[in-house]
């Protein structure tokens, strides 16, 4: 239990830290660091455990945590005010967007806690760099991958039915051919479809299209895409469709995130910060019976949205900022709020046989960030995310078709793109 067990190492660092920290340890609670971070499952947990800080290093920290998609707005508007706050915590696509707010790491007062960068996931990190700087640590590791029903893919009249059909054994999907056959061979409504979608606008179908396109061997950021894949893709995600319920047409992750727990569906993509929830009976119907495996396709076919924790230039207190995001991003802090519903980004968690046997996703959870991509990075990545989303919606929606569609995502890719494969801020067209 959080309260039960005392946070040794972080204790002992208060007594032997910068003089700043050694004045605060023999006083009451005198300063606050004022946090803006994201509302989730990860965030209350993390709620819970802030009195450890607290009375580790005798700073009271006040929490702002608030939608995930209103904190790139929230901190833009803080920002033109000034900055109030002395830590953030940024989406992955938006921190180029932030990063002249915020300190870089190699500047952060030094401590005797070490700041091993080595235990984090390679390409949590590399979400986290700038022109080649760290901006921050990662706080949420969160990759979105393929799940899949484990007890249907293991039933042996499926396999034998599955096998009479497709002459090939029943497996997860490993290419988007078999993904797009097995959501057919499971469909069978109103009581089991083969996918669930992600078709609301909002950048969770950014993701969804991105996904996609990297499906049919597209690498989003680092080259333009051609009207023969886009229009590939496109006519393969309306075969997907199908299988999935009419009203799937307008789904948010709240309605697929639903349908799966209640047995209704047999395969999707979706983020792991979901995967506790999918293990729990109260919120359940598939407890115990969710596989997790590698996304499909032969490349980096899953997407890293990794969220950091960055301290804010303006910050009055920035070695106690500092330090909170190093006791927030520790090993010992992660491990433990695991049983909360962490999605850690530390790979020296994510790849414990011994914690996957509690929380069976993070073994395919590390490998999916090995073979995941970042979206493309660039300070105007919310304009063009939003074209994408559009035109992407649009066309799900039946309000535009194939071909508009096609040659409204060449020329929404392509601009995405020819902003990120400048490599360099400096090099955008504003």
């Amino acid at each position: 239990m959080f309260r039960e067990k005392k946070f040794v190492i972080f204790t002992r660092a208060c007594a032997v830290t910068v003089a700043l920290f050694t004045a605060a340890c023999t006083r009451s609670h005198e300063r606050t660091l004022r946090v803006l971070t994201f509302r989730d499952r990860q965030s209350a947990a993390l709620r819970q455990a802030l009195p450890e800080f607290e009375d580790a290093f005798k700073i009271k920290v006040q929490f702002d945590d608030i939608p995930a998609s209103t904190v790139a707005t929230k901190m833009m508007t803080d920002l033109a005010a000034g900055g109030t706050y002395d830590v953030y915590a940024i989406d992955e696509p938006f921190i180029p967007q932030f990063y002249s707010a915020l300190l870089p790491v190699e500047k952060w007062p030094k401590t005797n806690v070490n700041l091993d960068l080595t235990g984090f996931e390679p390409k949590a990190i590399e979400a986290a760099k700038v022109d080649g700087g760290i901006v921050g640590l990662p706080v949420n590791g969160n990759v979105y991958q393929y799940i899949y029903r484990k007890d249907l893919f293991e039933s042996e009249a499926e396999k034998i039915a599955f096998q009479k059909r497709f002459a090939r054994p029943l497996r997860p999907a490993q290419s988007m051919n078999e993904l797009l056959e097995l959501a057919q061979f499971f469909h069978r409504p109103p009581k089991l479809y083969g996918f669930a979608p992600f078709t609301k606008m909002s950048e969770g179908t950014t993701v969804e299209l991105l996904w996609l396109l990297a499906g049919f061997g597209y690498t989003p950021g680092s080259e333009i895409a051609s009207p023969t894949l886009i229009d590939k893709a496109l006519s393969h995600y309306g075969e997907l469709l199908k299988t999935a319920p009419k009203s799937a047409r307008s789904w948010h992750h709240s309605e697929r995130m639903s349908a799966y727990a209640k047995g209704k569906v047999a395969q999707m993509m979706t983020w792991n910060s979901f995967f506790f929830d999918l293990e729990d009976e109260h919120k359940s119907l598939v407890v115990g019976r969710t596989g997790y495996a590698e996304t499909p396709g032969q490349q980096a076919t899953s997407v890293a949205g990794s969220w950091i924790a960055g301290v804010s230039k303006a910050s009055p207190e920035i070695g106690a900022a500092a330090e909170f995001i190093r006791w927030w991003t520790s090993r010992e802090v992660n491990e433990r709020l695991l049983s909360k519903g962490l999605s850690t980004a530390r790979a020296d968690l994510l790849a414990r046989q011994d914690l996957s046997t509690r929380f069976p996703w993070l073994t395919t959870t590390h490998l999916n960030f090995q073979r995941a991509f970042l979206r493309p990075r660039h300070n105007q990545y919310r304009a063009t995310s939003d074209d994408l989303s559009k035109a992407f919606t649009r066309w799900i929606a039946g309000q535009a078709t194939q071909q508009q569609t096609s040659e409204t995502l060449i020329i929404a890719v392509g601009r995405m793109n020819d902003i990120a494969l400048g490599n360099s801020l400096r090099k955008e067209a504003h």
